[in-house]
């Protein structure tokens, strides 16, 4: 029993123990998202290999001529067994093209790999952020839980010397319930973290001082932008795709050689043959494959432009709103919290002195409650905001 019990506590220290965060940012690697696209460009090289090729060349075996009653192949100089060999040949650069084309999209989707991996970094800070902001949540209402209860005792012994009322009580009471299931709420959205974090990384717990936020505010010279260089090869894909179909116009030749074995009856021995075949382009497959590949190409341009506009966009929003909610958390913390603050000291003193009512007091409690809240969320907006514009400029996110 002792051995099982020391098994199971080494275990459940083992999966309780705390990752630290680069540990956390290295488990990124393994997520199965990452793995997927992966195993894609693995399959893009091997296709590479596969359309490249002109083919195996072709073995032919046939009996020829042999006389109907009697199948015997020493009646006429005509019968005999060919042995031939066929390969197709291509005149132009055409499969080569293709080749390449594939393993541009196999490159494109190692990008996209380490994109992903940029994108769940991202999503761990943020992550990481909301952790924090309930944490610090949870502070303000715990705080304000103990100051409510003091401030319940006030009122009980102000109600025994007839300054307050039972209404009043009753209502610090509520508003103290109210703070509670603040608090239940909150526990249960770190749980909602904690589930988060064991998707991305396989733990709920990360060890909080390992967290490098000053990654956050610092601005790094060092940028891939992996969604931009996935485009490029795409694009070049498709460049390489309709240089193909231009040269498809001109076909494949299949080249055959045989040697027909024979009995040798007119004394002229074995026959050799040699021929060349190629498609007549008549059908309308040739112009039909150019036209879907200059149009395909044209999409991927547009899709790549779209994105360069898009992303100058994007980062001009998230600049200008990082300077505004930053501007808005200066005055928060300069003035907003420091007046509220001010306010509920004074309105508390004036309740214990009997001169304030428990409508004021609740009043100056909840403005002071909502200003600190408000002060975290407007901070976690913040972070988060310069962690999407980080990923957006594709500067690194790794610590």
């Amino acid at each position: 029993m002792k051995v099982i019990a020391l098994v199971l506590f080494f275990s459940f220290s083992l999966h309780s123990k705390a990752m630290s965060f680069v540990e956390a940012i290295n488990a990124l690697s393994e997520h199965d998202s990452i793995k997927e696209i992966g195993h894609k460009a693995k399959s893009y090289e091997a296709q590479a290999s596969l359309k490249g090729s002109w083919g195996d060349p072709k073995l032919m075996v046939a009996a020829k001529n042999f006389p109907e009653d009697s199948l015997n192949r020493d009646q006429t100089p005509m019968t005999g067994i060919e042995i031939g060999i066929s390969q197709k040949i291509s005149l132009t650069t055409k499969y080569s093209n293709i080749k390449k084309s594939f393993n541009s999209l196999a490159k494109a989707s190692a990008h996209d790999a380490d994109d992903r991996k940029k994108r769940l970094s991202s999503t761990l800070w943020n992550t990481l952020i909301i952790q924090r902001k309930v944490r610090e949540e949870l502070k303000i209402l715990k705080e304000n839980s103990a100051w409510i209860t003091k401030i319940l005792k006030v009122s009980k012994r102000l109600y025994s010397t007839g300054k307050s009322s039972q209404q009043a009580i009753l209502e610090i009471q509520i508003r103290k319930s109210e703070i509670e299931t603040d608090i239940s709420n909150q526990s249960y959205e770190l749980r909602e973290v904690d589930d988060q974090l064991i998707y991305l990384v396989g733990s709920k717990k990360i060890d909080a001082t390992t967290i490098p936020w000053s990654v956050i505010d610092t601005v790094s010279k060092k940028r891939s932008d992996y969604r931009k260089m996935s485009l490029k090869e795409k694009l070049k894909a498709k460049d390489l795709d309709l240089s193909a179909s231009k040269l498809n116009y001109i076909p494949d030749l299949t080249v055959s050689l045989g040697l027909t074995k024979r009995s040798n009856i007119d004394g002229n021995g074995d026959f050799v043959s040699a021929s060349v075949s190629f498609p007549l382009p008549f059908s309308s497959e040739k112009y039909s494959k150019h036209g879907a590949a200059v149009q395909e190409k044209y999409s991927m341009e547009r899709k790549y432009q779209n994105f360069e506009k898009a992303k100058l966009r994007d980062i001009s929003v998230y600049k200008n709103k990082i300077k505004k909610l930053e501007s808005e958390l200066k005055i928060l913390k300069e003035k907003t919290v420091k007046y509220a603050k001010n306010s509920r000291a004074i309105t508390s003193k004036s309740y214990g002195l009997g001169d304030s009512t428990y409508i004021e007091l609740l009043q100056s409690e909840l403005k002071l409650q909502k200003i600190l809240i408000q002060k975290i969320m407007l901070k976690a907006e913040k972070d988060m905001s310069k962690v999407a514009l980080k990923y957006i400029l594709g500067e690194p996110l790794n610590g």
